[in-house]
């Protein structure tokens, strides 16, 4: 199956009914990041390019991941500095990508955390502009989910659905991925095929073609944007040399994912207790949420609170500078309408944890 290619810029209500509330994949087109600093900086004639980026960051520590290695249901990683990944790579490349050297990709790189003043090395694409996530976190200082990937032809990503239910961003800065896209639900018809309770890490080793499962399979090409949606279980390779821009985020259209995904973690991590013969109180459990999913209730609570504080100052979007050209009204699809959405929304679903305290 095909995902809709946006060639020139739409209307951000539009996509926003179409493609975020919908959860629907979509591509954009290279026009939507012709622009970027990043694309000049770490490329030339569409290769990658490493002097820009060794004379920024060359000291820096970056997670290098083995995908050779398996660590549950993705890679080891080990921390390298980027002089010496970069010095791996370029050897790795001379050298043919031999299967006696190991396949190492370099994920989860918070670049714009660590270095404030990169951010301007890109620029969000304005539909990925209202971002509650990354909104929470910058505002407190206090992490990100922005961030850079950096992988030799033949690394990948193992099959998975994003951090909380999140949706995600992903933009080739330069090099090319083949991404497979399984809708929700679709999992678990493949699990049941291969008689298996926990995902198959690589489908390339796998002819899903002739399974009757539903799939999207997307070349995506430097410049491109992919949009991933929410729940949607996913599979990446790098066919050449690459380097992609990452977000992880979710808004208004999606925040009841991130809320029924907090809720089956509570679930199972009790159910999981209680098989010992324990009980956890209220406060131990979001101690165990936040070890091992990443985030409990109460910070979602306080996520939700500064999403209505903020929109309440009139504050909406804070990763792109753009307006949208094409409507009339605020000069940016009806911002208002958005800023009432994000409100009720957030002012829902505290009312629902209210309820459950």
């Amino acid at each position: 199956m095909e995902v809709d290619v946006i060639t020139s810029e739409i209307c951000y209500s539009e996509f926003y009914d179409k493609y975020l509330i919908m959860n629907r994949p979509c591509l954009l087109s290279e026009s939507h990041t012709e622009s970027w600093l990043s694309r000049k900086l770490w490329a030339e004639n569409e290769i990658l390019s490493w002097e820009n980026l060794l004379d920024s960051y060359g000291k820096a520590e970056v997670p290098v991941a083995n995908c050779g290695e398996s660590y549950f249901d993705s890679h080891p990683k080990s921390n390298w500095t980027l002089k010496d990944f970069v010095a791996y790579m370029m050897e790795y490349k001379e050298k043919g990508y031999p299967s006696t050297m190991p396949c190492l990709y370099l994920k989860d790189w918070h670049l714009f955390k660590n270095f404030p003043c990169s951010t301007s090395l890109y620029e969000t694409p304005i539909y990925f502009a209202v971002d509650w996530l990354n909104e929470y976190w910058i505002h407190g200082n206090q992490d990100d989910y922005r961030f850079v990937y950096i992988g030799p032809k033949g690394s990948w990503t193992p099959l998975h659905a994003d951090v909380y239910g999140s949706f995600s961003w992903s933009a080739n800065v330069v090099g090319k991925k083949r991404w497979i896209f399984l809708p929700p639900g679709e999992e678990v018809k493949l699990k049941s095929l291969f008689g298996v309770t926990s995902l198959p890490r690589d489908l390339g080793q796998r002819d899903i073609s002739t399974m009757g499962i539903t799939y999207y399979d997307i070349v995506q090409s430097a410049g491109e944007v992919v949009f991933v949606p929410s729940g949607w279980h996913h599979q990446v390779w790098n066919l050449e040399d690459t380097i992609s821009i990452n977000h992880n985020w979710f808004n208004g259209a999606n925040a009841n994912h991130i809320h029924k995904g907090l809720l089956k973690a509570s679930i199972e991590i009790e159910e999981e207790v209680s098989g010992y013969g324990t009980n956890l109180n209220e406060e131990q459990l979001e101690v165990f949420l936040n070890s091992h999913y990443g985030m409990n209730f109460r910070q979602f609570q306080r996520l939700l609170h500064l999403v209505v504080e903020r929109r309440n100052s009139g504050l909406l979007k804070i990763h792109s500078l753009k307006n949208c050209l094409l409507c009339s009204g605020d000069g940016w699809c009806n911002q208002q309408r958005h800023r009432n959405m994000d409100r009720q929304v957030a002012q829902e679903l505290l009312k629902l944890l209210s309820n459950k305290c």
